[in-house]
């Protein structure tokens, strides 16, 4: 089985008194249907986990206003024949509605938005487990 090292990007921003998370809507061509999602991407070689976020945030969704980058937690899962190893971060970011959506290098997954939304809705809407767990600890951690 081969390995993926990955990390996934938790992209926040304050709105009032709270905040507000980044969530990808992607069409999965293995499924045939969108999927609600968090920006995810492989580390490269001579990369590390904070540089390979950096990277795949602006990839995917155009931001490079990073004001902070706070690791949150590590998983693993299998997909396929790949054990993917997956380090997660909290992205603070003041971005503006200005998201510049891009999936050249998504290798055939289009995305097609990327939409705001309070932690309760991104719980609901992203598709899988993980994710909404990760979610429900950024909250946690952002409103002791």
């Amino acid at each position: 089985m081969r390995i993926s090292n990955d990390a996934q990007a938790i992209i926040v921003k304050k709105k009032g008194s709270s905040f507000i998370f980044l969530v990808i809507k992607r069409f999965d061509k293995e499924k045939n249907e969108d999927h609600y999602r968090l920006v995810k991407g492989g580390i490269e070689k001579d990369e590390n986990a904070k540089q390979a976020i950096i990277r795949e945030i602006s990839e995917e969704v155009g931001i490079s206003d990073v004001k902070k980058i706070e690791f949150l937690s590590r998983y693993k899962y299998v997909g396929g024949d790949i054990q993917h190893k997956v380090d997660v971060f909290i992205v603070y970011t003041n971005q503006g509605d200005n998201i510049k959506i891009d999936s050249a290098e998504e290798g055939g997954f289009t995305i097609k938005n990327a939409v705001w939304m309070t932690g309760e809705e991104a719980i609901k809407k992203l598709n899988f487990k993980e994710e909404k767990d990760l979610i429900a600890a950024a909250l946690a951690k952002l409103n002791p």
